[in-house]
């Protein structure tokens, strides 16, 4: 179980974690953080590097909107800034993309600090428009959604796909994690960090407001629990009934990506396959081990259905291999970096 502590909202969960975030920033004397800004309804708006503590009060990562997986802009970001301390601010499939992509490009984290907080869902593009457009204001929403956090979200049923299949919307694995889902978050929001070292790093116990009592440690765990069960159900559901259309195996995956000639826009927008792109054989068809390797490591973000031009379900589709894959290889995505990936040539 992890050391959580607590940390008092009074009233005010977006103000505190701007806070908090602000604070992890003075200790650490970061030089810049990618971070998801922007309070309108602009769907085209990506996570930006901030090098100003003070535009932190743009930042709202509970806007429940997601138009790219951050993971893939690290390398990036890395390269750019090499000698400079930086921090990332992601969602739990962002950073489980983030530790499979470590094991493939082996790119430095030494000068990266990673926040994850726990996902409350997001919404299509065309629903969170008319949901924002209803509300006046992104802003409004984000308190909307974040009354919710108790229940696990509002409207999940509106969510994308993904989101509706996930069964890991806790934040975990990174250096300082946030749990908000279970939690009665006008009064608390939960921190911890991955080990001791980085614990040492941020001083904690000088931020909190002391440990967690066990009563929400409790809550956020049942409510985790119970989105598991819910989501499994769900995923069961849509399995049963596109069953005539899912792959069997891999070998038939390859041959439906090879359906869809020369688009290959659910790779493009896939953090893993920016570090590690399936290649093709002669034949032009998909090299299995490449196939294999892309699958066994999906985070599960849904990027991949968001930008596919047929609206193919790939989030239960590609779900479907990769709980082949985990099954035979006992293998969970995003568990830990020193985690060996399977299939690796």
């Amino acid at each position: 179980m992890d050391n959580w502590l607590m940390i008092k909202t009074h009233g005010d969960p977006l103000g505190t974690l701007r806070k908090l975030i602000r604070t992890v920033w003075s200790q650490l004397n970061l030089d810049g953080m990618l971070v998801p800004i922007d309070t309108s309804v602009d769907i085209s708006t990506k996570p930006r590097i901030i090098k100003k503590p003070s535009q932190l009060e743009e930042v709202n990562p509970f806007k429940p909107l997601m138009s790219i997986n951050a993971a893939k802009l690290i390398p990036e970001l890395i390269n750019s800034y090499p000698d400079s301390y930086l921090g990332a601010l992601l969602r739990p499939c962002e950073m489980r993309a983030l530790v499979e992509m470590i094991k493939r490009n082996k790119f430095s984290m030494d000068k990266l600090l990673t926040i994850s907080i726990d996902c409350l869902g997001t919404f299509p593009a065309d629903e969170f428009i008319w949901r924002a457009g209803r509300k006046g204001a992104t802003e409004d929403l984000t308190k909307e959604t974040l009354q919710f956090a108790r229940q696990g979200g509002i409207m999940a049923y509106r969510y994308r796909s993904a989101c509706q299949l996930c069964v890991s919307p806790n934040a975990h694995g990174a250096d300082l994690n946030i749990g908000i889902l279970g939690l009665p978050i006008r009064q608390y929001i939960l921190i911890a960090t991955k080990d001791s070292a980085v614990d040492n790093r941020l001083s904690l116990e000088s931020i909190a407001d002391g440990p967690a009592e066990s009563s929400l440690i409790t809550q956020r765990e049942k409510l985790l629990a119970k989105l598991e069960e819910r989501r499994t159900r769900t995923r069961n559901r849509v399995t049963q009934g596109i069953a005539d259309i899912l792959p069997a195996n891999i070998e038939t995956l390859i041959d439906h990506l090879g359906e869809c000639g020369d688009c290959q826009k659910c790779l493009d927008t896939c953090p893993i396959c920016s570090i590690d792109f399936p290649q093709r054989s002669e034949d032009n068809r998909y090299q299995t081990s490449d196939i294999m390797r892309w699958m066994v490591s999906c985070a599960g973000c849904g990027m991949c259905e968001q930008a596919c031009p047929q609206h193919q379900p790939l989030s239960i589709i590609f779900g479907h291999i990769q709980r082949q894959l985990s099954e035979e290889y006992e293998y969970i995505p995003g568990t830990s970096p020193d985690q060996p990936l399977p299939l690796m040539v």
